[in-house]
């Protein structure tokens, strides 16, 4: 695979991840201006480690609190690290991250306990599609400086950051835009052909398209994406993003067609719609796969394409 080139609009520049930025690496921006920032700090240690040779780091900000977006936080020991006022708590109380995503809904109080003895250890074994058992979750979550919100601006000197509020992927999740620049980093607003994600109990269906299409029609020139994409223009962005939200109904049509007689929620989570079962053996894969499932049950049911008796389901 080519390498991206790290390409710039003005300070900001953007730093693509290893491995195309595919999951659990993400798209970092760095900020070269009078306060040195580094958002989403994803990339890979080799590209975390150059940018932090090359300048004094003062902020990192995180736009959520999913690994792929915190997981180098620890690299800038010397920098203040901040993180949406919605999600604070997880850097305060790792167990709320077990809360939020998926962990205590699924496997109980107890698991979450697990778990955290597991990140503890940089020993731990690691698990096969997910980085449940990494240890720079423990590393990156230890410390927390400050918080911002929906619709603050944030000054670096020349360039000024707006936080756009935009629950869905997450609680707390923001984009943030540059007008100056004309440039919006979407973070999981990713364009990818896996669709979006909102596999946390916090994430929401609606708001995640609500969200989306926020984002689709600010009167941006550019578009970072956080996974894959990278660097795309305002209209490709918005063609594609079309295209991304359209998996939603895709994935309701593949439910309504598993359902051709009464089943389960974890037999109809076992259909494969969200992810391939060969992938099910990792603990997270399989929560994030039944949360998703379970939330396009609620929705169908809303939409009365689906009726439930028994704990079972059928399409209507």
């Amino acid at each position: 695979m080519a390498t991206v080139p790290v390409r710039s609009f003005g300070p900001i520049t953007v730093v693509p991840g290893s491995d195309g930025s595919r999951f659990p690496f993400c798209t970092t921006l760095f900020i070269d201006d009078q306060v040195k920032a580094v958002i989403d700090p994803g990339a890979g240690i080799k590209a975390l480690r150059s940018l932090r040779e090359k300048a004094s780091i003062d902020l990192v900000l995180n736009t959520h609190y999913h690994f792929d977006h915190i997981a180098f936080n620890y690299l800038f020991d010397t920098a203040r690290i901040l993180i949406n006022e919605r999600e604070a708590e997880c850097f305060r109380d790792r167990r709320r991250i077990g809360a939020l995503l998926g962990m205590t809904e699924v496997y109980g109080g107890q698991w979450v306990d697990g778990w955290l003895e597991r990140i503890a250890s940089p020993d731990t074994a690691q698990s096969p599609y997910s980085p449940q058992n990494n240890h720079k979750w423990w590393r990156s979550t230890a410390r927390l400086d400050g918080t911002y919100a929906g619709g603050d601006v944030m000054h670096f000197g020349t360039v000024a950051m707006h936080v756009i509020d935009t629950p869905g992927h997450s609680a707390g999740f923001c984009c943030l835009s540059f007008p100056e620049y004309g440039v919006v980093y979407t973070g999981d607003f990713d364009l990818t052909d896996f669709g979006p994600w909102y596999g946390g109990t916090d994430g929401d269906i609606d708001l995640f398209i609500a969200s989306a299409r926020k984002i689709g029609a600010l009167d941006a020139d550019w578009f970072i994406t956080g996974h894959e994409k990278g660097i795309v223009s305002g209209d490709e962005f918005r063609k594609k993003l079309d295209m991304f939200l359209r998996k939603i109904d895709e994935r309701d049509h593949k439910i309504l067609a598993c359902l051709d007689r009464p089943k389960g929620v974890d037999e109809i989570a076992r259909c494969g719609v969200i992810y391939h079962n060969r992938l099910h053996v990792d603990a997270w894969i399989y929560m994030w796969n039944l949360i998703m499932v379970k939330k396009h049950l609620r929705r169908l049911l809303q939409q009365g394409r689906i009726v439930e008796a028994d704990d079972k389901y059928v399409a209507a």
